[in-house]
């Protein structure tokens, strides 16, 4: 009698296992396909890149002040502006915020060594000539001061044209529950201006894009 209780125990566990990777499977069948870039009409064109462009004049405004500049002093007097990639409209995805199911909080590096808590908030999807990537969304464990959302992001630009601590991207959520995954709005952490001033984080590995992500600002000391 005991050894057909163990064999049934044996194949209830067995039929538990098959149910779940079953069911892993079917969620991985299921999941949507990632959005390809915006396509946008020649008037809605227009608007993203004058919106762009005005977004690039601002913040050469700001670094050119000595009140407001990151960079260092020296740098302050002969700044003639960020270097940046042409527009990119095919780096604008919109795409939903995939939250997560409960709150994980990690440890991101920073560039000297200490770690800092974040919350992972979810991952966006996009697909990219042909392949789907995620990128894992993360805010503040502390939201005392202040709540966002931040992708901070490696790319095989990373070290080369762009900074090599990586780039960033702020990202918000409509009311649809979407994100306007804007590459073409990636800026360096503040370390690239001044790292003795500075001490940025640092990107997570599971957010090295393997693709050239020719959007965005450069490294600050390519024209320099």
């Amino acid at each position: 009698m005991k050894l057909c209780r163990d064999r049934t125990a044996g194949l209830r566990t067995a039929l538990v296992i098959v149910a779940a990777l079953a069911a892993g499977c079917a969620g991985r069948e299921n999941l949507p396909p990632a959005p390809g870039p915006v396509a946008m009409s020649q008037q809605d064109h227009e608007k993203w890149e004058i919106a762009l462009v005005e977004m690039r004049i601002t913040r050469n405004e700001e670094y050119a002040d000595p009140q407001r500049s990151p960079l260092r002093p020296g740098d302050v007097a002969g700044f003639e502006g960020l270097n940046y990639f042409y527009p990119a409209p095919q780096l604008r995805f919109r795409t939903p915020l995939i939250r997560e199911a409960g709150t994980d909080t990690v440890m991101l590096t920073k560039r000297k060594g200490q770690q800092v808590p974040y919350l992972r908030r979810g991952k966006v999807r996009f697909n990219h000539d042909g392949k789907d990537y995620a990128l894992t969304v993360f805010g503040p464990a502390d939201t005392t001061r202040g709540d966002y959302l931040w992708i901070p992001f490696y790319d095989a630009t990373t070290g080369k044209e762009s900074y090599a601590g990586g780039r960033y991207l702020d990202v918000t959520v409509d009311k649809d529950g979407m994100v306007d995954l804007d590459f073409n709005y990636a800026y360096n952490p503040l370390c690239d201006y001044d790292p003795e001033r500075w001490n940025c984080t640092l990107p997570p590995e599971e957010n090295r894009l393997p693709f050239r992500v020719e959007a965005g600002e450069q490294s600050f000391g390519a024209g320099h």
